[in-house]
């Protein structure tokens, strides 16, 4: 079993200290000893490694600290891969990233033995054994075949010329929304 500290940076450790000594005027204060916060608690999560074996991580559930005293929000969680160190604000997205590094694909096509990592490739790749190729929706000006009728309009804007994506900042035009993102943050940071 891996035991992984929480990944996210907390606040200092003086600052922790500070907030154990001065307790909170209050009907709860009492004159005894300041009370310690509550242990840790560590949470077990199922995760993959890279032989496709599941095993187990237990993990630091820390409760978040305090809005900051700048007024800004408190520290989001985060779990980082222990593969490769990637970090994600959720556990689910942990544990459904950690099966990229794994070699085991459960998941095999009937029709050509393709294997897959996830059903949901599975089920996509159903559609290369339809007719057509899983692709039926045509393009009336060229031989393209799209597999929804979203990605045949949005082609069809390179027979119309169509650009209806205007960047705020300056003059130009652009056929994909993520093409006038990528635009925005490399021409106006």
């Amino acid at each position: 079993m891996l035991v992984l500290p929480s990944p996210c940076p907390q606040r200092p450790a003086r600052a922790r200290a500070q907030a154990m000594e001065a307790p909170e005027p209050g009907p709860s204060s009492s004159a005894g000893p300041p009370q310690a916060s509550p242990p840790a608690r560590l949470s077990p999560y199922l995760l993959i490694d890279t032989q496709g074996v599941p095993y187990t991580v237990l993990v630091d559930e820390a409760a978040p600290g305090p809005p900051r005293a700048d007024g800004g929000a408190a520290q989001k969680k985060c779990y980082s891969c222990p593969v490769c160190s990637r970090v994600f604000e959720y556990m689910s997205y942990l544990q459904r990233h950690s099966i990229t590094h794994s070699e085991l694909k459960p998941f095999e096509c009937d029709t050509c033995g393709k294997a897959f990592k996830r059903a949901s490739h599975l089920a996509r790749h159903h559609a290369v054994h339809r007719a057509g190729g899983g692709r039926p929706h045509g393009c009336p000006l060229c031989p393209r075949r799209f597999r929804d009728a979203g990605e045949l309009a949005q082609h069809s804007r390179v027979h119309s010329g169509e650009r209806p994506f205007q960047c705020p900042h300056c003059p130009r035009r652009f056929m994909e929304q993520n093409t006038l993102q990528k635009h925005a943050r490399w021409k106006h940071p």
